[in-house]
C-alpha cells in the first residue's frame, strides 16, 4: 500500500469539511469503486426505463438479442452476466410483453431459440435515446481516452479474476 486512501461516503456530496480515513489498499479501493459505480448505472438506468417498466437488465438481454439473434436461454444469460433462472425471469417477462419470442433453434434439437420481435425492436429503439443519456453523462466526465483506457484495464483484470476463479472451482473437485 502506497498510503492511506480517502473512504468516499455514498451519500457525501463533497461538501464535507473532513474526509474519514480507511486502511483500503488501492486494489480494494478500486473493487469498491467498481461496484459503486455498476449500483449507480443499474439505478440511473432502471429509473431512465421506468416509463417502459423495463429494469436495465430486461433491457441489456433485449439489447444483445437483438444483435446476436438464435441465441439459447443459457448463452443469453453467460452474455449478460446473469444466473440461468433470472434469465428465465427476464425472458419470460419479455416474451409476455411481445418483445421476444422463443422458436425451434437451428441448429439443436433440444434447445429454444430466442429472437427479438418487431415490437421489441421498436422498443429497444424508444429507449435507446434514455439509455444513451448514461453514457453521455459518462463521456463529459471522463472524455473518450479515459473511457477507453478504463475499458481495457478492468477487461483485463475481469479475465485475470475470472481466471483464478476456474483454478478455484478445479481444485475443489
Amino acid at each position: 500500500m502506497t498510503g492511506q486512501l480517502p473512504y468516499i461516503d455514498p451519500f457525501d456530496d463533497g461538501r464535507a469539511p473532513a474526509r474519514a480515513v480507511t486502511d483500503m489498499d488501492e486494489a480494494s479501493s478500486l473493487i469498491d469503486a467498481a461496484f459503486r459505480f455498476e449500483r449507480a448505472v443499474t439505478r440511473i438506468g432502471n429509473a431512465r426505463l421506468r416509463p417502459w417498466n423495463m429494469t436495465l437488465s430486461s433491457y441489456s438481454a433485449l439489447r444483445i438479442l437483438a444483435n446476436r439473434p438464435n441465441l439459447t436461454l443459457a448463452q443469453l444469460a453467460r452474455r449478460c452476466y446473469a444466473r440461468p433462472q433470472t434469465m428465465t425471469r427476464i425472458v419470460s417477462q419479455l416474451e409476455n410483453r411481445g418483445f421476444v419470442a422463443r422458436s425451434a433453434h437451428p441448429e439443436s434439437e433440444r434447445a429454444l431459440s430466442l429472437a427479438v420481435t418487431d415490437a421489441g425492436r421498436a422498443a429497444l429503439e424508444e429507449m435507446g435515446t434514455e439509455v444513451l443519456k448514461i453514457s453521455e453523462t459518462l463521456n463529459s466526465v471522463l472524455g473518450r481516452e479515459d473511457i477507453v483506457a478504463a475499458d481495457r484495464q478492468l477487461r483485463k483484470a475481469a479475465v485475470v479474476v475470472e481466471g483464478e476463479l476456474k483454478d478455484m472451482e478445479r481444485a475443489e473437485k
